[in-house]
């Protein structure tokens, strides 16, 4: 199962999910993995300072995985990236369904979404427990299909 996460900019919510989805299913042997994109197509002018968040590295690191991808610069979806994927996941049903529909509309009825949201709205002390959550739920479901 190859997994895609979405949100704004690549560097804070989507990488969280891709380093911990990924640490998750490595450590219980099931054969899956994750990427992330941004659906945002210009990152300049929204907030990203390098690779990835400070506050995702920091996260990752109070639950001791060791990501491997944090040295990539964000990146955004293309239409294409769509069918490499089994399931793609927006992290914020409020924010990207908008995003999704006015870009790749034909792609927004396929997408599932989870509902954590960006730092103007929810801090990274509630927005990354949430979010793990979500991504625990999401490796319990399939390792119920494995099954």
């Amino acid at each position: 199962m190859k997994v895609l996460f979405l949100c704004t900019g690549n560097y804070y919510r989507s990488r969280f999910a891709e380093e911990y989805f990924n640490h998750l299913v490595k450590s219980e042997g099931l054969q899956a993995s994750a990427y992330s994109l941004g659906l945002m197509r210009d990152f300049s002018g929204n907030g990203n300072v390098g690779p990835i968040s400070k506050d995702t590295l920091a996260e990752l690191n109070s639950l001791g995985v060791e990501p491997r991808g944090h040295e990539r610069m964000p990146d955004y979806v293309y239409l294409e990236h769509f069918d490499d994927f089994d399931l793609v996941i927006a992290v914020s049903r409020s924010e990207h369904t908008p995003m999704v529909k006015e870009n790749w509309p034909d792609e927004s009825p396929s997408i599932e979404y989870f509902d954590v949201e960006d730092l103007h709205l929810e801090g990274p002390e509630t927005a990354l427990p949430r979010l793990r959550q979500h991504i625990e739920g999401l490796v319990e479901r399939l390792r119920a299909q494995a099954k």
